[in-house]
């Protein structure tokens, strides 16, 4: 994550938020909430399906290891370059 982090400051962008994106089973609305395991499960034991099971079961080990997450998800904003501006002189 580091490493992306300095090639989009690299070439110009603020960095807003940056996190890792995790794909779940999950209604638009329950799927908005997730911020970590509590709410996975609780998405588990509302719909579960062999997919959310799976993802509950190992997200201990894809935290802990980050070249196994699937998507690394940066929001960020172009840094606005000053604009010159003339001014004659008499």
């Amino acid at each position: 994550m580091e490493v992306v982090l300095k090639l989009i400051k690299g070439a110009g962008f603020d960095v807003v938020e940056p996190y890792y994106l995790y794909i779940i089973d999950a209604d638009q609305e329950d799927y908005l909430g997730v911020n970590g395991y509590k709410d996975l499960v609780r998405i588990t034991t509302k719909r579960p399906s062999k997919a959310n099971i799976l993802r509950t079961l190992a997200y201990p080990l894809i935290n802990s290891k980050p070249s196994l997450r699937q998507s690394i998800i940066i929001i960020a904003m172009k840094v606005i370059e000053p604009k010159l501006n003339t001014i004659e002189r008499w």
